[in-house]
């Protein structure tokens, strides 16, 4: 185990701790957000640490009335959920007090790995002067990217299986339940990064819905 994975799963250990007490019994699923601190900048990400509540789908249902959505949707479409990540957030956070010991972790991680690149028209990119074109370069920094992606992905995962599997989910809420990954802006990822994260009776329900939303 690295360094930044020991990080990630203790982090991940007090943001369970953290959850409001009162709200436990209702809470029906852990939302991991993985995001940016550059919304396109692979280089760092970080998560933040949520969870939605029986009484929120309850609200949301209520609010819309007769136009209201499908219930399954509601209860397992990030766009419907409060996303209170007050709880924790990992990595390159959107605040530099956030989480400085993730993120000065996970950047010496990425580049022990060779993951990490200069921005390739910026300061510190040292090839002006070799053959390379901007197409190059460009394929170059994709290949990065997915590596970096991969990489942050597989961290999340990991450290939704200690979670799962260490007790500690059990241990706060009384129960399992689903931790849901999800990246806004690949979408399609979601049902992989579900089925990785979890033990297969676990997301049960929502592997239900999603695969009815495929029909």
């Amino acid at each position: 185990m690295t360094a930044f994975q020991e990080h990630m799963r203790r982090a991940g250990e007090r943001a369970l701790e953290a959850l409001p007490v009162p709200l436990r019994p209702e809470i029906y699923v852990i939302s991991f957000r993985i995001w940016r601190h550059d919304s396109l900048d692979w280089r760092h990400p970080y998560l933040a640490i949520g969870y939605n509540t029986e009484s929120e789908v309850r609200r949301v249902l209520a609010a819309q009335g007769d136009t209201a959505s499908d219930p399954g949707e509601v209860r397992w479409s990030y766009a419907y959920w409060p996303l209170d990540e007050t709880a924790g957030i990992v990595g390159h956070g959107p605040e530099p007090a956030d989480d400085p010991v993730g993120a000065a972790l996970h950047l010496a991680e990425i580049k022990e790995l060779g993951l990490w690149y200069e921005d390739f028209d910026g300061p510190g990119d040292d090839r002006a002067d070799d053959d390379t074109t901007e197409e190059d370069d460009e394929e170059e920094q994709e290949a990065r990217d997915d590596l970096l992606i991969a990489h942050f992905d597989d961290a999340c995962v990991d450290l939704a299986r200690h979670l799962h599997t260490s007790g500690k989910l059990t241990e706060v809420l009384g129960r399992a339940v689903p931790i849901l990954p999800f990246d806004m802006y690949r979408a399609e990822e979601l049902d992989r990064l579900a089925e990785e994260a979890n033990p297969p009776e676990v997301i049960a329900d929502y592997h239900s819905w999603a695969r009815a939303q495929e029909g």
